[in-house]
């Protein structure tokens, strides 16, 4: 440690002569304490930034936001857990289940399979009759791309001479891939997260049809375009929701640090690449006056939206009372008693329990915040239940609304298919790779959580883009039929 100078406010008596009177002793004495208490303030700064660099190093999925992927081999995973001491499988009792014979209408091919007409033994073998055991076996044929050829013939008007050329039929591209293909292709590069070389490789062995890598990135380029319409209804249907949950995740382009954001809704989930996590992104996204209620974790950019129109995710706040739980002293303590409440407020709400039922465990709650922003053993802990105090009300918005769930989960999980992707596919090149991304992970998300067929629904929305029509709608059914009626 550095030797105090004169200029923390006390005096250099290291190596200084010996005192010679008592009043010069007194001064000595006066200069040793305050060094003394100088290297004691200098000794806790150190100490808390100590603590802070150790508990960096402590921080896995479950007392910060980091993925479970980032923990390493040694904390174990979901695979290595075991939920009981039964063995795997169907337990004794269980009813078993095999797949069903299909009618004979709905076979294709019926093989009559006859016994050997002679035995072994050297005798005739007597065909009996009872019925036959059937046997039926499901295989795929093998798959060729249609290839239509559109022969456009050219006339001239007997009249004024004027040229005529045929016109393709309705849903005919002028490029070379059809619709009903650019729509698998969509399919494939987001519901089954393969990379553009990967369809490229697909199409070629199962199908025979040889595309570029270019012509594949251009045919998500088209997907985009057709998608511009409907994700268009989606922005403002989110807008107006009256529960929405919100979340961010990082998902770079080469050459930018881009972000990709989400707004989910129990059926829609509308996604955005953008090279902000800045809150005027936030503010385009769900509007500056905000309209519902927010989910969302406490991420600052959220702050805008009033504590009484948000819901602060609980399982951020169970990750982050575990962090304060594992520090020393009373921090420690309060962080115990702050998780303990945790767990308690969510087995209250598998219960039902009612909300004037969770008085005494929002009373609990408070007090421990209040304990833990008044001690100042720990700043860290103070700033975070100074903050949660601010944002009290956010904190209870479930207990009001049947509606609002208690966490963001929701939207974790619909990032969780970007991120697979990203972990797959790598970052984005260019904007119609980002437009592609977003737009078309929209639609899939949207319609699985709808009921219908992602496949079925870019087919009609490529036919509608390429006639120029319309395009369908990825709003609810009963949104949509009120829109239209």
């Amino acid at each position: 440690m550095q030797p105090v100078s004169p200029d923390d406010g006390s005096l250099d008596v290291i190596g200084a002569a010996k005192p010679t009177t008592v009043a010069k002793c007194h001064e000595v004495i006066d200069a040793l304490a305050r060094q003394v208490d100088v290297l004691r303030q200098r000794v806790v700064e150190q100490g808390e930034k100590l603590a802070v660099l150790q508990e960096r190093l402590k921080l896995d999925s479950k007392n910060s936001s980091k993925p479970p992927s980032s923990d390493g081999p040694g904390s174990g995973n979901r695979a290595q857990r075991r939920a009981s001491l039964r063995k795997r499988g169907a337990q004794p009792g269980h009813k078993g289940s095999c797949r069903v014979m299909l009618d004979e209408s709905h076979v294709d091919r019926v093989i009559e399979c006859r016994p050997v007409d002679v035995c072994e033994c050297g005798a005739p073998v007597q065909a009996l009759a009872d019925e036959p055991i059937r046997h039926q076996v499901f295989d795929v044929p093998p798959v060729k791309a249609q290839v239509h050829e559109y022969r456009r013939y050219a006339g001239r008007c007997t009249g004024c001479g004027k040229a005529h050329r045929a016109a393709l039929p309705a849903g005919v591209p002028t490029e070379q891939i059809g619709p009903r293909a650019l729509a698998l292709i969509g399919t494939l590069g987001t519901h089954y997260h393969l990379t553009q070389f990967k369809i490229r490789d697909l199409l070629a062995r199962l199908m025979g049809v040889d595309f570029s890598v270019g012509a594949i990135s251009q045919a998500h380029g088209k997907v985009a375009l057709a998608l511009q319409a409907p994700l268009s209804e989606l922005s403002h249907y989110v807008m107006q929701a009256p529960v929405k949950q919100m979340d961010e995740t990082r998902y770079p382009r080469e050459g930018a640090g881009n972000w990709a954001w989400t707004v989910v809704t129990p059926q829609v989930v509308w996604y955005s690449l953008l090279p902000s996590r800045a809150r005027y992104v936030a503010t385009s996204l769900v509007g500056e006056q905000f309209n519902g209620i927010l989910v969302s974790d406490r991420y600052a950019v959220y702050d805008y939206v009033d504590a009484d129109k948000r819901q602060v995710c609980w399982s951020h706040l169970l990750r982050d009372f575990t962090r304060i739980s594992q520090r020393a002293g009373l921090a420690g303590q309060i962080g115990r008693g702050l998780l303990g409440a945790g767990y308690v407020l969510f087995r209250w709400r598998a219960q039902g329990k009612t909300a004037a039922q969770f008085d005494p465990l929002c009373r609990r709650v408070r007090r421990l915040l209040h304990q833990g922003s008044a001690q100042t053993q720990c700043s860290r802990t103070a700033n975070t239940c100074a903050n949660l105090l601010r944002l009290w009300a956010a904190l209870w918005t479930f207990l009001g609304n049947a509606t609002v769930p208690p966490t963001n989960n929701d939207a974790e999980r619909a990032l969780r298919a970007l991120v697979l992707k990203r972990k797959i596919s790598g970052p984005t090149r260019s904007r119609r790779g980002d437009e592609f991304i977003a737009r078309g992970f929209s639609a899939y998300e949207t319609c699985r959580r709808q009921g219908r067929d992602l496949w079925n629904y870019l087919h009609e929305a490529m036919v509608a883009w390429i006639d120029k029509t319309a395009a369908p709608s990825l709003l609810p059914v009963r949104v949509a039929a009120n829109a239209t009626g």
